[in-house]
């Protein structure tokens, strides 16, 4: 099941007898690139598996924002085109994606020693060669051994900021175990309980967690799990580029930015005006005029809420630096409704 903010999630880690190569490999060129966690693992017949990696991309390539529209894992090409695992029959209801930032993991259940196999992480974007595998990618080796304890971490239901969110640790350990509860790589344990409880979820919550159950003969960690929080938009910045005294005839550039998740869309308005310039973050002036000095604002929104930006006044100058006197007439109109 691929990890959608805003669906039900259910994600279970099982922890076995593995070997595994743990070297950072990087596959880059030009600004893009994949860089895997390991490039070997080892893993038990029966077992389940999660293979990593970071993809990057430049943000923009000729004035043209990039934006990642397809990210998929495969073993093999059907005439040339790489194969997606979700769509591979001998894969059928045991492959997962986790997507988190620009970090990927593939989950594969219930391994079988068919699937060994080298693994390989592609996305693609909007730009028109804009697609990237990454090359040799990870090799799995499954094999045929008894499993002998596991530890398994179970999370489910919608993550939304202000939801009570209950992580729990188990494990077949006999003598019981102990549990430990941490965050990424941070050693600064958050809980020594087989529960991690949030009353309250905050969008800084969001991360990796894991937890090691310990008893007298030995200790076992989970791998690491995500949780993403969904949250409305944040209250939106508005910057202008370039930064220095606009005047007529120059190229100008308004951005919005907004904090949120799933991401916010936005739409740019002028003054009193409810019909909207644009319904993109950016709003572009090729050659400024006069007539466009005002007072500018953004409205950010998602399924989750919608948020207005502070009000931005554009004073466009005359060549000869002069103000512009719509610009003093309308500011002189915000001041009086303060």
């Amino acid at each position: 099941m691929c990890l959608i903010p805003g669906y039900i999630i259910y994600l279970t880690c099982v922890i076995v007898f593995s070997d595994v190569l743990c070297v950072t490999v990087v596959q880059s060129q030009n600004g893009w690139g994949v860089t895997y966690t390991s490039t070997q693992i080892c893993a038990v017949k029966g077992s389940s598996v999660e293979i990593r990696c970071t993809y990057t991309y430049p943000p923009r390539i000729n004035n043209e924002t990039i934006e990642v529209q397809k990210r998929l894992w495969f073993t093999k090409l059907q005439q040339d085109v790489p194969v997606d695992l979700k769509t591979d029959p001998n894969y059928d209801a045991r492959v997962e994606y986790y997507f988190f930032r620009n970090n990927s993991t593939l989950r594969i259940t219930d391994l079988r020693e068919s699937d060994s196999a080298q693994y390989k992480f592609r996305f693609e974007t909007n730009y028109r060669s804009g697609r990237y595998t990454g090359s040799p990618g990870v090799t799995l080796l499954v094999t045929d051994a008894p499993i002998r304890h596991s530890v398994s971490v179970t999370l489910s239901g919608e993550i939304v900021e202000g939801s009570s969110v209950t992580l729990t640790c188990s494990s077949d350990a006999k003598p019981a175990a102990n549990y430990t509860w941490y965050k990424e790589d941070d050693q600064k344990p958050l809980s020594k309980d087989s529960q991690l409880i949030f009353s309250s979820i905050q969008s800084s919550d969001a991360g990796e967690y894991y937890c090691t159950a310990v008893n007298d003969l030995g200790t076992k960690r989970t791998g690491h799990n995500i949780i993403i929080v969904n949250y409305a938009p944040k209250l939106p910045s508005v910057s202008v580029s370039p930064f220095a005294e606009i005047v007529e005839g120059s190229s100008v550039t308004l951005t919005c930015s907004s904090d949120a998740n799933p991401a916010a869309n936005y739409t740019w308005y002028k003054n009193n005006d409810r019909k909207p310039l644009s319904e993109s973050f950016q709003l572009g002036f090729s050659s400024i005029q006069s007539s466009d000095s005002g007072v500018y604002y953004c409205k950010a929104r998602n399924k989750l809420g919608m948020k207005t930006s502070r009000n931005k006044l554009l004073d466009v100058k005359f060549i000869n630096g002069q103000a512009n006197s719509l610009c003093l007439y309308l500011l002189f109109q915000m001041l009086q409704t303060l």
